[in-house]
C-alpha cells in the first residue's frame, strides 16, 4: 500500500472502478502529478475532467489543488532507497528511534495503562496487525483490552468509553481521517488518550495527551512505498515491557 493510499484507507472503497485508477495512478506517479494540469492528467488516464474532481470529493477534499498538495507533502518526505543501503538505512532508522524514546514518558503512559478499566486500541489498515498485536499483549497478562480495527465499531466508541479508560491508536502517518475524526469525538470524555505514530506533529498527535513517535523517513523504492513500521513495534514493545514491570512491582 502506497503512502497515498494509507492516507486515504477508509475512502478508497467508496471510489468506482474508474476513480479508483485515477487514484492509483497518482499513488505510483506521485513526482508527475503533482506538477500537471487537471486536464493534462485527465488526457494520459483517457479519462474525464468530472471522474477526477469526483474522486477527490469522495476523499473528503475540495478538489484537484488540494489533491496535488497533499501528493507534494508525501514527495518532500520520501527519499529513495540507494542500491547496497538497505542494512546501514535499517540500523540508522532503528538507532534514532531507540535514542528518542523518552522512559519517562514510556513510565508515565504504562501507569496510565495500569490504573486504567480497560484499554482501547484502535488501528486501520496497515498498522491493524501492530495494534492487534499490541492488544493480545496485553490480554494475555490480564488487562481487560479490546481492538477496534472496524470502521462501524469505532464509531460507537463514545457511546461506551468511561473517563478511567485508556485509548490508544496506532497510525502510522497519523492523519488517517477515521482515527482523526474518532479522537476528535473523544477529546472531551475524560479517558486518557495517547498514541503511537511516525509523525509527532501529526493531526491524530495533537488530539493525544502524550504521543509516542519514530519520526521515521518516508522511503520508496521502484515507486512503492516501503517505510519501515518497526519503528512503531520498537516503541509498543518498549511501552509493554515497561508495563510488566511496573505490574509486577505492584503486585508483590
Amino acid at each position: 500500500m502506497g503512502k497515498v493510499a494509507e492516507r486515504f484507507v477508509e475512502d478508497i472503497s467508496n471510489l468506482s472502478d474508474s476513480e479508483k485508477y485515477v487514484f492509483y495512478y497518482a499513488d505510483n506517479h506521485i513526482e508527475q502529478v503533482k506538477n500537471i494540469t487537471l486536464t493534462n492528467l485527465a488526457e494520459i488516464l483517457n479519462t474525464s475532467n468530472t471522474t477526477i474532481i469526483r474522486m477527490c470529493h469522495k476523499l473528503g477534499l475540495q478538489g484537484f489543488s488540494e489533491f496535488k498538495f497533499i501528493l507534494a507533502s508525501f514527495s518532500n518526505q520520501k527519499k529513495t532507497r540507494e542500491n547496497g543501503s538497505l542494512k546501514e538505512d535499517y540500523l540508522a532508522q532503528l538507532t534514532q528511534t531507540i535514542h528518542a524514546i523518552d522512559l519517562r514518558k514510556m513510565d508515565y503512559i504504562a501507569t496510565k495503562i495500569l490504573n486504567a478499566s480497560t484499554v482501547i486500541v484502535v488501528s486501520v489498515g496497515l498498522t491493524k496487525m501492530i495494534g492487534e498485536y499490541i492488544g493480545k499483549r496485553l490480554i494475555q497478562v490480564q488487562k481487560p483490552t479490546m481492538y477496534a480495527y472496524e470502521s462501524h465499531i469505532i464509531d460507537l466508541l463514545p457511546s461506551f468509553i468511561k473517563p478511567n479508560d485508556v485509548i490508544l491508536f496506532v497510525s502510522m502517518s497519523g492523519d488517517t481521517k477515521t482515527l482523526v475524526q474518532a479522537a476528535q469525538k473523544l477529546e472531551y470524555s475524560g479517558c486518557f488518550m495517547f498514541a503511537i505514530t511516525n509523525h509527532g506533529d501529526s493531526a491524530l498527535s495533537q488530539l493525544m495527551d502524550t504521543n509516542l513517535s519514530s519520526d521515521i523517513p518516508t522511503v520508496s523504492y521502484a515507486g512503492y512505498d516501503i517505510t519501515s513500521r518497526s519503528g512503531l513495534m520498537i516503541q509498543a514493545d518498549i511501552l509493554l515491557e515497561v508495563y510488566l514491570k511496573k505490574m509486577l512491582e505492584r503486585d508483590k
